[in-house]
């Protein structure tokens, strides 16, 4: 498989694990999204849970760690 097309793929595999995985860890953070909303007053917690920003939050500092990561491996592999 082409180097190009394994790590698209590689990184698609990565958006839908964060999304599932974002998802869970937004609902384990619950008592850290209430503490936000009492300290800072931004809506954090609705009567069905978790607003949406805090999902996408969540997901996104998942898929951020992923590609730092994911780059780190990249250079030490080319030689940088």
């Amino acid at each position: 498989m082409k180097p190009i097309v394994a790590r698209a793929l590689e990184a698609l595999a990565a958006m839908m694990l964060s999304l599932f995985a974002g998802s869970l860890l937004t609902l384990l953070l619950l008592p850290l999204w209430r503490w936000i909303e009492a300290t800072t007053g931004i809506e954090s917690i609705g009567h069905s849970g978790p607003a949406g920003w805090c999902y996408l939050a969540t997901s996104g500092v998942l898929l951020t760690c992923w590609a730092l990561v994911r780059v780190r491996r990249i250079r030490r592999d080319e030689g940088h």
